[in-house]
């Protein structure tokens, strides 16, 4: 029951600690996405606080993107997270460089599980797409054209593993990456080594190469890791260390 995971706050951190409680409650599960939140009175009741205090922590909840308020129904928990973990990975990629680094080195882990899910999961329909986006990435006539050319192959792999929770993960790191991407790309003259290795992906994908897949993708989100931090450690950034 709800009422026995919810425990009434001291009076220094009520409002924090009812917004604490309640995000736990709504990423774990246990008030799932799309789900009604007990009535204001109801919730009073179970934090023991007052009307004041339960409506601080609920604009608060509502401005990070986790609740919807809806007068009169109700409040409900939002139907997908992308909105919070956007703004939160935002946020992070402006404090420091090392959280866009462990943001890649996540991203690399989940898009080479999207690689060969999408090598066992493709079909000739999807070939066919993958082929007309890396056909159109070798005529890119610029940097921002290839970029977002790039992301559209990588966000169609994942569409092909057919995983809907890895897909919005995924699209979730691109918000943040797709700006350093720009820089690196702007940076270096890597456009054909990048061709080239978007190339060795998808023809893996096509020959249902599970294992070749992920080691085509994995080095090709090696080689982007390994050029933010040249690029970083260029602009006197990141020490060298």
């Amino acid at each position: 029951m709800l009422e026995d995971q919810i425990h009434q706050v001291k009076k220094t951190t009520m409002s924090q600690n009812i917004v604490q409680q309640l995000m736990e409650l709504i990423i774990n599960g246990t008030i799932p996405p799309g789900g009604k939140l007990p009535s204001e009175r109801k919730l009073m009741e179970m934090f023991g606080v007052g009307r004041s205090t339960l409506r601080e922590a609920i604009r608060a909840l509502a401005a990070l993107g986790l609740i919807d308020v809806r007068v009169p129904e109700g409040t409900f928990v939002a139907e997908s997270f992308g909105d919070f973990f956007t703004k939160h990975l935002e946020l992070m990629s402006k404090i420091s460089f090392d959280n866009i680094l462990e943001l890649v080195e996540a991203r690399v882990g989940v898009e080479v599980i999207l690689a060969e899910m999408a090598a066992k999961k493709s079909t000739d329909e999807d070939h066919v797409r993958l082929d007309d986006v890396v056909k159109r990435m070798q005529r890119a006539s610029n940097h921002d054209t290839f970029l977002e050319l790039d992301l559209e192959f990588h966000r169609l792999i994942a569409e092909m593993a057919r995983n809907s929770f890895l897909t919005e993960v995924l699209q979730i790191s691109s918000v943040v990456t797709k700006v350093w991407m720009a820089k690196v790309i702007e940076g270096y003259s890597i456009q054909q080594k990048l061709m080239d290795q978007h190339l060795a992906v998808a023809q893996a994908i096509k020959e249902k190469n599970t294992e070749k897949a992920k080691e085509a993708m994995s080095i090709h989100l090696d080689t982007i890791n390994q050029l933010l931090v040249e690029y970083k450690q260029k602009n006197g950034e990141v020490s060298v260390d």
